[in-house]
Formats: C-alpha cells, structure tokens, sequence
C-alpha cells in the first residue's frame, strides 16, 4: 500500500496518430502507458491523470499506476489500439474514471487556480502534475456520480449500424478491392470512414493484417468454379492411414459464423454483471436509452392509453418528449425518474397520481409514470434475457442449439465483428453458392432479431442461422455485365455502394499531377467521356491506373498493359471504335487496293476496297504531344 505523502502525481499524454485513447478506453481495452520521462520517478500506486492532444483535447481518464517502469508486451487485445506499439518501456495502468463519452474540457480548466501550473498540450508524453490537479478532477466525477451511472455513449460516439450486406461496385480501376480494408476496419473498430482515410495507408494495412490473423477478417474471391460445398459445408475426402474417408467439411461462411455467433454469446455474458434481483439505475436507464432510440420501440403510453412520442435523447439522459396531438415538447429529467425507480421499487406501490406528483413537483405526473411503468417493463424484459443468458455455458464449443433473445444495438456494439471480403462477387453463381442462406442474409432474419430464422443444412443435419456481428463487403466490375445475372431476390438483400472513376484524386494523390507536360486528369475525363458517348455510363477507365506514373515510360506501359488491352476489350476489338477514343496517332487507318487481290472477277470486290483497315501503333514509338492530343487535338509542339 503507497503512503498518501510518497505518490506522486503525473500528466500522461496521448497523441491521437499514436494511440486510439477513445477507443481504447470504450472497449476496456487500456491496460497500460509508455514512458519516456520520468522513469526512475514514477512508481506503482501513483495517480495518473490521462489527456488526450489533438482537436478533440481534454481528460479522458482517471487511472493508477500499477508496476514499476519495464519493458512490458502489449497483449493482443490492447495492441490493436496503439498505432505504435513497438517495443517500449511502459507502466502497468487501472483505470479508475473511464470518461471515453464525456471528457473533461480544456475550457473548463481554464482559468482555474490548480490548473494555472498545467502541462497539457506540450510536446511530450510523461509530465509532473499535482495533488491538488488531480483532487479536484476527481471531485468533479464524485460530483456528478460519474463512476457509478456513466452516461451512455451516445454523448460522443454512436454504433455506426453499417450494413449486414455491401457490395461496392463499379468500373475497373476505381479502388473497390482498396477500399475493403477501410470498410472492414471501419465495422471492427466502429469509426466512420473520413476518420480511418486520414490515417496512414501503412497504419490501415497493419491492422488489417492482424484482424485477419486473429480470425475477424477472411478475405477470398469467387469464380465460375466456386459452389455451396466450398462456402457453406460438403462432403470432402479425407486420407486417414493411407485410406481415403468421406467428411462433412464447414466452409469460410460456416466457420466464421460459428466464430461469431461463440464472440458473441461470450460477450453477451461477459457484459452483464448477471444480476439476480436489480439492475443498477445507471446501468438500467443507459440499456432503457438505447432501446428506445431504436426501431423497435414507437411510442410510451400512459394508463389511459394516451400516446407520448419520443422528440429525441437530450444531454445527461432527459428526454424530450411530445403528447399526441400537440406540437409542444417536455422535457423529462433522469434525476426524477431515479426518485420514482428508488421510492417505488413495484408499480402497484403507486396509489394514486398524487404519489407521482410529490415527487416530480410541478412537472406533469402522468408523463413521468407513462414512462416509468416503460422503463419498469424494460426491466423485467431484460432480467428475462439475462436469465437466459446466466444458464448457458459460453466455453463450450457447439452454440448452434442456443436461441438467442432479442439482441439491441447497444449489446451488438460490444461485440467483436468478422468480416468476410467476397472480391469478384459476381464471378460465381451466387444462388448456388448461397442456397437456402439467402434468406437468411436479412439483418432482421439473422440470430437475435425481431424475425430470426434458422434452416437444416442438407449434409450436416444442424439447424443453422446467421449471427448479427457477421458482415460480408463484396466486389464487383460492373464493365462485364455479369451484375444482370443477379435475381432481385439476391439483389434486394445487398446494400450496393458505387466507386465511380474520380480523375479529380489524380493530382491529389500524385505527385507531380502531370507527367512529361502531361496533363493525366485531363486525359482520363476525356477517354471516359469518349467511352461513355460510344457505350454508357458503366464503361470507364478508373483513376487508379494512373496513380503510380511518374515518367513517360511509366504512361507508355500503363497504356501498352492496362489501358488499351481493357479498351480493346470494351470495343470487342474494334480498333476503328478504339481510334475515336485515342486519336490517329494511336490507330492508322489503311485502304485497300484493288491490286492487293488476285485478278478474278467478283462481284462484290468493291466492298473490301473501300473497307478500311485499322492498325494499332506502336505505344513505344509515341510521343508526348501524341498523349497530349488525346484531350487536346490542335496542341502543336
């Protein structure tokens, strides 16, 4: 035990391209801190006060050093928020205040007398701070009874719901395959896209790679060989001492949903204190928040079967809330409705509407009881399914036969999600591939949901159904027209995101924008303009091709291997269509002659004569005003 007078007192900074502090602290996943100063100062029991830099500034946390200074290896589950988290001296932490959803902001410190001496916002990581800082940080949270009733988190960061099925689609070349990972990260690790493309390309792939190391992320592509035996299940021949067996084997979508669906029960079970009579009212009224912002629930009814709708979730927990018929709205406080949950631990201990008035005072009394008798019913409902819960076994291997009960937004935010990758989607036969699962594909059909389903699958005989922290991001080249072969069936249980071709990244991302007094943007919008009048819209080229040319050679053979082959694809070889895109000096045109055939008497001779030929050039002959007149035809020299 450290004596009050020998602890010290310390200001950790958290830089957010280093470490992802939020999130970290969101998933109780912070165990520990670097330290780079002070290291023969800072001892097990010392009091840390945790700040996170950057625009979004401020106290995210209260915490105790736990050891001394060591080298210390940062476990799997803490490793996937520090974007550094190389070999490094670093303290053991207990965080004591987790305040990821409401930090202490730097304008309420200023200009307070502790805080006059502060050394938040420096360069640095490990800084001196005070008794008195840290004493009256704590008072604050104390104060606000922030340890025992957090507020939820729909203060800071909500769960992003993104959808169960996605196919990104679009024309070759615009990054579909590229931007799996940051749809990927952005479901494991509930951040929008805008935050994860800021970070670097390197960071991403990082973190990728060890998702897909730890069973979160599966990555395949489909092809015209692909089938149900190898996705779902199959019997598959197996050598055993020489001798060949018949097995059911699972596929990729049949092991990563047991995957799931085991994360998930474990979470569920983790993630409740398993009460046996009561809820705390923090942790009651957080779940009751997230209930009623969901679909499921419409609107609080009072005795008399009067309707109160919903306005919205105001801060600190009150509800805004209007009375059918009136475009007014009320505002009902948590403080009050805590009176009411701790005087009447039963409803039927309420006499009469008087017994609710002289506790709300003058605020409306049959509002409040409509939604306390609500939240009352909340209650019971999610006594019922922890319950359930408590009774079964989450370290045994088969989870199959488990019901789940109604899963919220708010539980499914707290588990861990698998991703599997499909590239070229559409390449495979997908009703065959899927089979009876597409049904099962629909958010609200999936383990957990208001209408969840289950099959027999045809070579195991166990019943079998989706869980809702599984996610499938597709891709596919809407140039070859296979997307038509998807029934509307399939089709309407995908969510279909468009990458088109965007010539305005091409001097975003490289650098130089022109290559050789060549301009790439101008040339890739006009060659997609050409091909869209020729063709349509679908066929384009994509930006990407031209994102790693830094030369005139480099331009050359990207046209030689890429561009070209894929336009004389588009155009089935028509290099006549093909010399519309690209100008003469791509394609010669050659006449024939009447002396360039035997001498007979055919009638319809004439017709190969004044039949033109077309002849691709040599790429490597071209120069750069050649390129250059592709989207400039009177440029000279």
């Amino acid at each position: 035990m450290v004596e009050t007078q020998d602890r010290a007192y310390w200001l950790f900074q958290a830089h957010p391209k280093k470490l992802h502090l939020v999130d970290a602290l969101r998933a109780n996943a912070l165990h520990s801190f670097w330290v780079k100063a002070h290291k023969d100062k800072i001892h097990a029991g010392d009091k840390v006060i945790l700040w996170q830099t950057g625009k979004k500034s401020g106290v995210y946390a209260l915490a105790t050093v736990r050891s001394e200074p060591r080298q210390v290896e940062l476990g799997e589950e803490e490793s996937n928020y520090w974007l550094e988290a190389g070999p490094t001296e670093r303290v053991k932490l207990k965080v004591d205040y987790n305040l990821w959803n409401r930090p202490i902001d730097p304008n309420t410190l200023k200009g307070l007398p502790p805080f006059e001496d502060f050394n938040a916002g420096l360069s640095g990581t490990n800084y001196m701070a005070t008794e008195e800082q840290f004493s009256y940080l704590e008072g604050i949270l104390q104060e606000t009874n922030a340890l025992e009733e957090p507020q939820p988190e729909y203060l800071l960061r909500t769960w992003l719901n993104p959808p169960h099925n996605l196919v990104l689609y679009g024309p070759p070349g615009t990054g579909k395959t590229y931007q799996t990972v940051n749809h990927a990260l952005s479901i494991i690790e509930n951040r929008t896209l805008e935050e994860l493309a800021m970070e670097d390309r390197m960071a991403l792939r990082k973190r990728f790679n060890q998702y897909m190391g730890q069973g979160q992320i599966a990555f395949l592509t489909f092809h015209q060989s692909f089938a149900y035996e190898d996705f779902i299940e199959g019997i598959k021949p197996v050598v055993h001492e020489g001798k060949v067996t018949y097995e059911v084997q699972d596929g990729i979508f049949k092991i990563m949903c047991d995957d799931a669906r085991r994360c998930l029960l474990e979470t569920l079970v983790n993630a409740h204190a398993l009460p046996t009579q009561e809820l705390k009212f923090g942790q009651l009224f957080s779940a009751f928040l997230q209930y009623i912002k969901g679909e499921d629930f419409t609107f609080f009814s009072t005795p008399k079967k009067r309707r109160i709708f919903l306005h919205r979730v105001l801060k600190f927990g009150n509800l805004s809330v209007r009375m059918e018929k009136s475009f007014s709205t009320l505002t009902v406080y948590k403080d009050r409705l805590r009176k009411l949950y701790q005087t009447y631990p039963h409803p039927e201990m309420i006499q009469s509407i008087e017994d609710i008035q002289s506790l709300v005072g003058s605020e409306p009394p049959r509002v409040y009881l409509a939604i306390f008798l609500a939240l009352k019913n909340f209650e019971a409902d999610l006594l019922h399914q922890l319950e359930l819960l408590a009774s079964i076994n989450p370290s045994g291997e088969d989870t199959s036969a488990f019901e789940f009960p109604l899963i919220t937004e708010s539980m499914l935010a707290q588990c861990r999600k698998y991703v599997i990758i499909i590239d070229e989607i559409n390449r495979a036969n997908l009703s065959a591939v899927f089979g009876e699962l597409i049904t099962l594909l629909e958010s609200d059909k999936r383990e957990g949901g208001p209408e969840s389903l289950s099959t027999l699958l045809p070579y195991s005989k166990t019943y079998f159904s989706i869980p809702p922290n599984l996610y499938l991001i597709g891709t596919m080249n809407t140039a070859d027209r296979s997307a038509e072969s998807w029934d509307l069936a399939l089709r309407r249980r995908f969510i279909f995101k468009e990458l088109d071709a965007d010539p305005a990244l091409i001097p975003k991302l490289l650098h130089p924008p022109m290559v050789a007094g060549i301009d790439l943007k101008r040339l890739l919008e006009t060659i997609n303009a050409r091909l869209g009048r020729l063709l349509d819209r679908d066929y384009k080229i994509g930006h990407a091709f031209f994102l790693n040319i830094h030369s005139l050679a480099e331009l050359k053979s990207a046209f030689s291997l890429a561009i070209i082959p894929l336009l004389r694809e588009f155009f089935f070889d028509d290099l006549g269509k093909l010399g519309l895109v690209l100008g003469p000096q791509f394609v010669r045109i050659e006449r024939q002659q009447e002396e360039d055939f035997a001498e007979f008497d055919y009638p319809y001779l004439s017709e190969f004569i004044h039949q033109p030929q077309y002849e691709l050039q040599s790429i490597e002959d071209l120069k750069e005003l050649d390129f250059i007149r592709i989207y400039d035809k009177n440029y000279q020299a």
